[in-house]
């Protein structure tokens, strides 16, 4: 099984959240799964379809790429997936493309995202 995909959060930007960030501005929660791989991805799916303005950018077995483009301005942001099957995890990634600061943009969409899933 592959490892995660994605980086760290870039430590001198406050437009990032992560699973596997350490530092408490970067950190957020993974979220538990269970079942089977396709049931998690579907599900993902499903909960990716009640937001606006994204679209599957790539997909692999256990991961899930998707960019967010902004209403107004049409900033894209990125929301990395990764269901960890030994662990039970779905590990996340938000961030920003541009820019310093998001006010908090990337991780209210991530609590909204586990939201969602845990009610789909």
């Amino acid at each position: 099984m592959e490892s995660v995909p994605f980086t760290h959060c870039p430590t001198n930007k406050k437009n990032c959240v992560s699973t596997i960030d350490l530092t408490s501005y970067h950190r957020i929660a993974p979220l538990p799964v269970s079942g089977e791989v396709a049931d998690t991805k579907a599900r993902i799916h499903q909960t990716l379809n009640r937001f606006d303005h994204v679209e599957i950018k790539e997909e692999g077995t256990h991961y899930v790429h998707a960019v967010f483009t902004s209403k107004w301005m049409k900033f894209k942001d990125d929301l990395e997936l990764y269901i960890d099957e030994r662990t039970h995890l779905l590990h996340f990634k938000s961030a920003s493309r541009l820019g310093y600061y998001d006010f908090k943009v990337n991780r209210k969409r991530v609590e909204r995202f586990k939201s969602l899933f845990n009610n789909a």
